[in-house]
């Protein structure tokens, strides 16, 4: 997980508990599978091969008993809460009883066919702990497997030198065995480690996603998330140069008194998509819609080349998709629709804004301010486009020539005049509206 995200984000610890949780309770359900299926092969063969009656007796008994133990488990487990301390009890106690499993078979081997306990110790038994033992992936944890690891063979070699002394294999052989059991632990344990790594690295690009897509919206383009995953993003507030677009509809409250609100909500998305996918292919990102209105600002938090000539060009190409909407309206509702955009260069604020319940990344700034009031110009000055100075210094020479002097403009609440310029439509962008 990114750095920058973790003050911002839950910790990851209860998907990973919840993944342990339901690994441990499908080993459980898998055991309650394999016991019976082991119980029925036992008595199969025991209709061919004649078991001794107290080693099935007593088998089956075991079974029995590892069969209830594995549905208490289970069903206590299944009834906690992941993470809590009672479920990782259970989980530890439900992954670490079969390693004693053994002990319990060499006792029953014992007391109905000693002589073949021989065998067993160099076969059955050290199998049935690897198999044991290998279940500790669940565990997510290469030392809860290489523990479990250890353990096992430290059990092996206890039944070997304690009550199966008299048919004990070779030390080279007990050795061996000892040492797959570890290394069958420790290879379990490896996985398991290695799968938790792997959930957290899904969980958190997962989250860090869904965070970039939280803090600036729907209206964010995949290669901007992308970028931002990699460089990170500040949330304390940082300046930064940017070119502000505000672009309004004109009169569209009046367009709307005549049709029905789902009627005009279908318009109004219509209208947004195309505009919000224009602002993001040219590297932008959508601040916020206020009402038919729409706030965007390009240069940040991923910086562009040239973020003037990005605003403008998005500016100009949302003039254009408007009139192939109009020629779709005007054959369907007879209406036609007329917008007005604003654009400013300059310094703005830029981070996480708001109270503790509720904050908005975006932007603030003077810069936003004289955006909007250029846009609320461009009715009285008969101009789609109105841009300061600070913007035109920004663009090449060919859009230079599109562009027409205004006046110095005196804006609401400020003081000093603004130099602006107004883009000039073709003859056929006008008539299309």
């Amino acid at each position: 997980m990114q750095d920058w995200l973790k003050t911002y984000l839950p910790e990851i610890h209860p998907e990973l508990d919840r993944a342990i949780h339901s690994g441990v309770l499908r080993v459980l359900k898998l055991w309650m599978i394999a016991i019976p299926l082991f119980a029925a092969v036992t008595l199969v063969f025991h209709y061919f091969n004649d078991i001794p009656a107290e080693f099935l007796i007593g088998l089956m008994i075991f079974l029995a008993l590892t069969f209830v133990f594995n549905i208490v488990d289970w069903a206590i487990l299944k009834r906690c809460k992941p993470g809590q301390f009672t479920a990782r009890s259970i989980q530890a106690i439900g992954l670490a009883y079969p390693i004693f499993c053994p002990v319990f078979l060499v006792w029953i081997t014992i007391e109905a066919q000693p002589e073949v306990l021989g065998s067993f110790l160099t076969g059955s038994i050290p199998m049935l702990q690897i198999l044991m033992v290998s279940t500790t992936v669940f565990g997510f944890s290469m030392s809860f497997g290489l523990m479990a690891g250890i353990l096992s063979a430290l059990v092996y070699l206890g039944i070997c030198f304690g009550p199966g002394a008299y048919a004990r294999p070779d030390v080279p052989n007990m050795v061996e065995m000892s040492l797959y059991i570890v290394l069958a632990g420790t290879v379990a344990g490896k996985a398991g480690d290695e799968a938790k790594k792997l959930v957290h690295r899904v969980v958190a690009s997962i989250k860090d996603r869904e965070f970039v897509t939280r803090i600036l919206g729907a209206y964010v383009s995949e290669e901007i998330k992308d970028r931002l995953l990699d460089q990170g993003l500040s949330m304390e507030g940082e300046e930064k140069e940017v070119t502000v677009l505000f672009s309004d509809l004109r009169d569209f409250t009046t367009l709307s008194e005549e049709m029905s609100p789902r009627r005009v909500v279908q318009i109004l998305n219509q209208y947004f998509d195309r505009m919000v996918r224009i602002i993001q292919e040219e590297g932008g990102v959508v601040d916020k819609f206020i009402g038919d209105a729409i706030m965007a600002y390009f240069g940040a938090p991923v910086p562009l080349e040239n973020p003037r000539e990005n605003a403008m060009r998005a500016a100009r190409r949302m003039r254009t998709e408007l009139s192939l909407l109009n020629a779709q309206l005007k054959n369907t509702e007879n209406i036609q629709l007329k917008s007005g955009t604003g654009l400013h260069h300059g310094t703005v604020v830029l981070g996480s804004i708001g109270s503790e319940k509720r904050r908005d990344f975006t932007i603030i700034g003077d810069a936003v301010n004289i955006a909007a009031r250029l846009e609320s110009m461009t009715r009285n000055l008969d101009a789609a486009i109105i841009l300061s100075d600070e913007v035109r210094q920004g663009l090449g020479e060919a859009d230079h020539g599109q562009l027409r002097p205004l006046e110095e403009l005196s804006l609401k609440g400020r003081r000093n005049p603004v130099l602006c310029y107004g883009w000039n439509e073709s003859e056929d962008s006008r008539t299309s509206e």
